[in-house]
């Protein structure tokens, strides 16, 4: 059965998370994916942890896809780089901006050789600006783009998610967007084009809500803080630890839903509480309402609280580590994770793709490679037709 994006090739010049996540996804959907290495394996290979020598990110990042070794500062290598180019139809890049045009890859450059080429720049802060050269690494953007200002604990000054790569991916998210909507603007008008994307404006775009309290605020009004795991704009949305040591998440998020709530708790009396009526009222009157809520929960354990939460049909979820997640009756039911016999890597557990087409389906995952183990058979392809 065809994939959405079967006949569609990828060169894949990217390295770390970024570049690679968003073309693994194009792969997902049937693209041929050609990742292009130089003779130095990239730094995912070596971050841990580490199956057979090779990093997970590594690994994980690069299903789907086969795997090519060029030396692009030497003219030959080059040549074939442009030789292959003339059989893609996507180019995406993420280096620092200047470096892929010193290679004599920049858009101008491949555009004459492809010119209906669809080319992904991808960078931290942008090809303009003082901080334009710097790279990125998630972290480093939490940090910058007021990410870490809203995130710890009450009371705190903020911190970081270490080692979870959501503004990485949610970039890589973005570049597959707009990929797609280019190969759709180039089936109506017959023309490629350069699409820009930079962490920073992927990361300032996942916080479009919370930009909107703060510019809503008065003039001179702080600036949203911390607040742990509560909402700003909802009350209570928030985990609660219970009398097991277990974390439960609850989210009344309509005014409707707080009787309810109430009545699952066992504190019918909140609910005619004038100052808890309304979810602005709550939301003014946290300070007061959080305590009892808190107080109040440590005295069962999380099963007891949610199979009562269930049945006046509250939206709450227990914290789930991964270990849990791994066997979760629902991710076995809907087959989010499975397993993947790889020739080089063993059996490992991989996640399956996040959409679900009905004639086009996306899949099956296929283990990706080890540097360059493919180059022979894509040069013979590409080259010597």
């Amino acid at each position: 059965m065809a994939r959405v994006l079967d006949g569609v090739r990828v060169f894949d010049l990217t390295l770390a998370a970024v570049g690679p996540w968003a073309s693994k996804l194009l792969g997902q959907l049937g693209a041929d994916v050609i990742h292009v290495e130089g003779p130095k394996p990239e730094l995912a290979h070596h971050i841990p942890p580490a199956i057979n020598g090779t990093g997970v990110l590594y690994i994980s990042a690069n299903y789907n896809k086969r795997n090519l070794v060029l030396d692009l500062k030497n003219e030959d290598d080059r040549a074939k780089a442009f030789r292959i180019i003339e059989h893609c139809d996507v180019f995406i890049q993420n280096m620092r901006p200047g470096a892929v045009e010193k290679l004599g890859l920049g858009y101008d450059e491949v555009s004459r050789v492809q010119p209906g080429i669809i080319y992904v720049s991808a960078s931290a802060y942008g090809r303009v600006g003082p901080m334009a050269s710097e790279a990125g690494v998630d972290p480093l953007l939490q940090a910058f783009c007021g990410w870490s200002s809203i995130t710890g604990p009450e009371g705190s000054s903020g911190e970081m998610f270490r080692h979870f790569a959501h503004l990485d991916l949610t970039t890589s998210s973005m570049i597959v967007e707009a990929v797609l909507a280019a190969l759709l603007a180039r089936r109506r008008t017959g023309r490629g084009q350069h699409i820009e994307i930079e962490m920073l404006a992927a990361a300032l775009s996942l916080q479009t809500s919370r930009l909107a309290e703060f510019f809503a605020a008065a003039e001179g009004s702080p600036p949203p803080a911390p607040l742990g795991s509560a909402s700003a704009t909802t009350v209570p949305h928030q985990a609660f630890r219970c009398q097991d040591g277990r974390w439960l998440a609850v989210g009344v998020e309509r005014d409707e839903q707080w009787p309810a709530f109430c009545r699952a708790v066992g504190l019918p009396s909140l609910a005619d509480d004038e100052r808890f009526r309304t979810n602005r009222g709550r939301v003014e009157a946290r300070a007061e309402l959080v305590p009892q809520l808190e107080e109040h929960l440590a005295t069962k354990p999380v099963a007891w609280w949610a199979l009562r939460l269930l049945r006046e049909r509250v939206p709450h979820a227990r914290l789930t580590d991964f270990d849990e997640l791994r066997h979760h009756p629902q991710v076995l039911a809907n087959g989010y994770i499975g397993d993947l016999d790889t020739e080089h890597f063993g059996r490992i557990a991989v996640e399956s793709p996040p959409w679900r087409f009905s004639a086009t389906p996306a899949g099956p995952v296929r283990a990706g490679g080890l540097t360059g183990e493919h180059s022979a058979e894509i040069l013979d392809e590409c080259i010597d037709d």
